[in-house]
């Protein structure tokens, strides 16, 4: 059994996996939002097309997930005010993530 910190270090390379992915969609990483990224610790915002969206990571039911929230309004992208739009289990393979990332955000299959 993992302990809390080799648990926590495996979540944030499920994150920067999933980073990656949005990043092979297209996504470009934005130089924002630096204050809530330090204070609240709050990921990398991407912007893909019209719409910025982030990574993030949550439990339920015990079990972790991968988040993707978004938005498309600059002004609440700039303080890191999202909504979550797709919940994918942090073992899912990439494959898995980038068909709904995809999905979620409405972009074409390649």
């Amino acid at each position: 059994m993992k302990n809390h910190e080799e648990t926590a270090q495996w979540l944030e390379e499920q994150m920067q996996r999933a980073e990656k992915v949005l990043q092979r969609l297209g996504a470009v990483p934005q130089d924002f939002n630096q204050r809530n990224r330090e204070v609240l610790g709050q990921r990398v915002t991407y912007l893909l097309g019209s719409t910025y969206c982030r990574v993030d990571s949550a439990e339920f039911d015990g079990k972790p997930y991968i988040l993707l929230s978004a938005i498309e309004e600059a002004k609440f992208a700039g303080i890191g005010l999202m909504e979550d739009i797709e919940a994918v289990p942090a073992d899912a393979p990439d494959k898995t993530i980038e068909r709904k990332f995809r999905a979620a955000l409405e972009q074409p299959t390649a």
